[in-house]
């Protein structure tokens, strides 16, 4: 069995709980810093929670619910719906394992060289920073050559909602990625799984 599918370690739990930030709680009203604080028999108990749940591909139909609080755009239009973006407060338990989760896939996609080298969002020790620097290097280097530089950018509106799920399942599967971790995405996409 690939490393990625065993069941999760202590370890991986208190990783998983040591880099939650403060947030609101969602519909279960459980909270990051109750969990933080649990005794060593109540976390083991979540573990063996959280590893049933990877095991059993039950994807928990409590962790599809959210509060979601519409924010306003700044210097918009308030009686407008549209000038609004909303945030979801989903579970803090739920938000734990996907944190699990997305850990073993970036150790996973790293360790096999499938994210390309210069992508630098949504990875440790990389941020959006390093893609300014890299463009300003670009630029000063076109300047020095007399050349010139061409910077296309996007900003996909809704990318979220137009995101392909099919297409993600599809890409982990190229990636060869098999078993519980790709049934767990799966689940996570879908109301009902695959």
């Amino acid at each position: 069995m690939e490393t990625y599918n065993t069941t999760f370690s202590i370890d991986e739990l208190f990783d998983a709980l040591s880099s939650s930030n403060a947030s609101a709680v969602g519909p279960d009203d459980i909270h990051y810093q109750m969990l933080k604080h649990l005794p060593s028999e109540v976390l083991n108990t979540l573990l063996s929670i959280l590893n049933g749940i990877w095991l059993t591909g039950n994807f928990p139909s409590s962790w599809r619910q959210s509060y979601v609080v519409p924010i306003p755009k700044l210097g918009k239009d308030t009686s407008d719906p549209t000038n609004y973006r909303s945030i979801a407060l989903t579970s803090c338990v739920c938000k734990v394992m996907e944190r699990m989760v997305n850990n073993r896939l970036v150790w996973y996609l790293e360790r096999n060289k499938i994210i390309t080298p210069t992508q630098s969002g949504f990875r440790k020790g990389r941020s959006t920073t390093d893609q300014l620097v890299r463009l300003e290097s670009f630029v000063r280097e076109a300047f020095i050559q007399k050349q010139q530089a061409t910077a296309i950018f996007f900003d996909l509106e809704k990318a979220y909602d137009t995101t392909w799920k099919f297409g993600i399942l599809k890409d982990l599967y190229n990636a060869g990625l098999r078993g519980r971790l790709p049934l767990f995405i799966a689940g996570f996409l879908f109301d009902e799984g695959l």
